[in-house]
Formats: structure tokens, C-alpha cells, sequence
């Protein structure tokens, strides 16, 4: 898999994340789980997951995707917002660096970077 198809697939994930975090409430753990499980298969074909190394993924996702949902009704600056959601994302890297290996990891943090990296392009284009 070349690397644009890597990031192409980690960016649709995210806007897939996104999107669900920016839907109503009704049936939201439905779709908190829908965006966690489509988040993991990309990790799983991404870092070439076991089916144990699936499963804490999966259970880590939940809860990374149920915590951003959280911060939707948050009545914070958007500040104050950023950095909480900074906080959920250094807890999930914590946990997904007990789960995978040291080239795993590596791998994943590669990955977020760039796609920080082209969302950023994307957001300063529309600017």
C-alpha cells in the first residue's frame, strides 16, 4: 500500500470520525461505535493488526471516539476545547503504545502527523 493510499485512507477515517462526532445525539452510541470500528479497520489494515492487538484497539478507539463526542456539548472556548481533545489524543497514544509494537507505534504516529499535515493544506485552502 503506497503512502497517499495510507493517508488517504487515515484522512477518510477521520473525517468519518468527525462527521459522527457532528451528528445529532439520537442513536449517538450507535455511531460512536460505528466510527470506532471503522477507525480500528483502518488501523488494522494500516499496522497490520493481530486479532488480540484488534480488540484493545477497538475497546481504545471506543473510548477515544465517545470522549471527542463528549467535548460536542461542551460549553468551553474553543480553546479550552483544543486542549482537552490534545489531552484525549495523548491518552489514546498512551494506551495504543501499550498495545503495539515499538514499529506499530511508529508507524501510526507517522501517519497522524501527515494527515494533521494535509488537513491543515485542506483548511488553509478554503481559507
Amino acid at each position: 500500500m503506497t503512502m497517499k493510499r495510507i493517508s488517504t485512507v487515515l484522512t477518510a477515517g477521520f473525517l468519518l470520525l468527525l462527521m459522527t462526532i457532528a451528528m445529532p445525539s439520537f442513536a449517538q452510541d450507535t455511531k460512536k461505535d460505528k466510527a470506532a470500528k471503522a477507525l480500528t479497520d483502518t488501523m488494522r489494515t494500516q499496522l497490520s493488526l493481530d486479532d488480540t492487538q484488534y480488540s484493545k484497539v477497538y475497546d481504545i478507539n471506543a473510548d477515544f471516539v465517545g470522549k471527542l463526542a463528549g467535548l460536542k456539548d461542551d460549553s468551553d472556548s474553543k480553546m479550552a476545547k483544543f486542549k482537552k481533545m490534545k489531552a484525549i489524543d495523548e491518552d489514546r497514544d498512551k494506551a495504543l503504545k501499550a498495545v503495539l509494537s515499538a514499529e506499530q507505534f511508529k508507524s501510526f504516529q507517522e501517519f497522524k502527523k501527515q494527515n494533521r499535515q494535509e488537513m491543515k493544506a485542506r483548511f488553509k485552502e478554503r481559507s
